[in-house]
């Protein structure tokens, strides 16, 4: 694989069970609370972390950096690891060029710093120390420093006989204000059209790993618990864990029940009162046992918010329609958050993001009615574990 491949357990000072691979061009967003291990994995591939009891392998390109099996442990000096950490760390009595150039690969000269600063739009400011620069533009500097780790010509193009390494981000964005990073995210593009090293991004932001991952890694007290493209893991949890890290909303409790080939039923229930629920039509995948209790989630992006005459509309075949009231409308600029209440099951509720002209165009307020036509695939269903 011309890429990055991990695999590490350890038991101390932290618990490790991690197991990811990045491929060439691609970035891979490690998602999950503080203190989940995040950081921890990316200074194992950087070669900063090393405990004691370490177990496992990282390759990148084929190339083994560490494999406890075969008692190889390379140095972070032997590393082509490009890290840019969350506040930069640039040396202060250090003008951006020599920051830049003190971390360099062999074969770059000044010249070849400069050109890469200029790449980065640091051609004016390359003699200016850290103290001069804004946080964006310290932030180019920590990137151009962690590129010149990684790429071997400022062309930006490897050569046979010298690989490309890793680019690390840990939380490169957070200490930034929101203009800034908007322009930070256009250049990490734009560098990924001319870069192709795997790039393994640590960050708290969901809506930055949407954004800027191929695919997310869901990490939860040191262990990978899912792997896949974004929308598919907010989508599709794998468990309610990752539901609940991912910060889906619409997490319900009910029961499973086979239909007719290829679908299924879900009966959703109120947990306090078991006798009370209603039936949604489901996708059946042959992968749940009939009367198996489950949890489940509600993408609210494949939800049709529709106007309401006071009776309940026959559904397409396979949907589902929901006659629901709105409770409460909070306004969000051009978006209300808005929690919606079902009439044939008044106990629970339904958080919706729906836009300002959708809300005017439906004529509906707080206390007014509509309707939600839900397609099966908007419904993710897991078994409930059992222990």
């Amino acid at each position: 694989m011309q890429g990055l491949q991990v695999q590490l357990r350890s038991a101390s000072p932290i618990r490790l069970e991690a197991e990811f691979d990045c491929g060439a061009g691609e970035l891979v967003a490690l998602v999950g609370p503080s203190g989940s291990g995040k950081t921890s994995m990316l200074r194992a591939i950087a070669g900063l972390w090393t405990p004691a009891d370490v177990q496992g392998h990282i390759r990148v390109a084929g190339e083994p950096w560490m494999d406890t099996a075969a008692g190889v442990q390379l140095s972070p000096q032997q590393r082509r690891a490009g890290l840019v950490f969350q506040h930069y760390a640039l040396f202060p009595h250090m003008t951006a060029h020599a920051n830049v150039a003190l971390a360099a690969e062999p074969g770059w000269s000044g010249e070849d710093v400069q050109t890469l600063l200029a790449r980065l739009g640091l051609a004016t400011l390359s003699q200016r120390r850290p103290s001069q620069l804004s946080g964006g533009q310290q932030q180019r500097v920590a990137l151009a420093r962690a590129l010149v780790r990684v790429m071997s010509t400022p062309s930006l193009a490897a050569t046979p006989d010298h690989l490309p390494g890793v680019l690390l981000l840990d939380e490169p964005f957070s200490a930034v204000d929101a203009p800034t990073r908007q322009t930070l995210y256009r250049e990490l593009a734009a560098l990924r059209q001319n870069v192709s090293v795997p790039m393994v991004l640590v960050t708290h932001d969901l809506q930055e790993a949407r954004r800027l991952a191929d695919r997310v890694v869901i990490v939860d007290a040191g262990q990978t618990l899912q792997i896949d493209t974004p929308a598919r893991v907010f989508a599709s949890p794998r468990n309610a864990r990752v539901a609940e890290l991912v910060g889906i909303q619409n997490h319900f409790e009910g029961h499973f029940f086979k239909d007719q080939p290829g679908w299924g039923r879900l009966r959703w229930t109120d947990s306090a009162q078991s006798d009370q629920g209603l039936n949604l039509s489901v996708f059946d995948k042959n992968k749940i046992d009939d009367g198996t209790p489950v949890t489940w989630v509600l993408n609210g992006e494949q939800v049709d918010v529709l106007a309401d005459n006071g009776l309940l509309s026959a559904a397409e075949p396979g949907h589902t329609r929901l006659r629901c009231q709105l409770l409460e409308v909070l306004s969000l600029g051009e978006i209300s958050l808005c929690t919606l209440e079902p009439e044939a099951l008044p106990s629970q509720t339904i958080t919706l993001n729906l836009t300002t002209r959708l809300l005017d165009r439906l004529q509906v307020q707080a206390g007014g009615w509509v309707q939600l036509l839900i397609a099966p695939g908007a419904l993710h269903i897991m078994p409930v574990r059992t222990k």
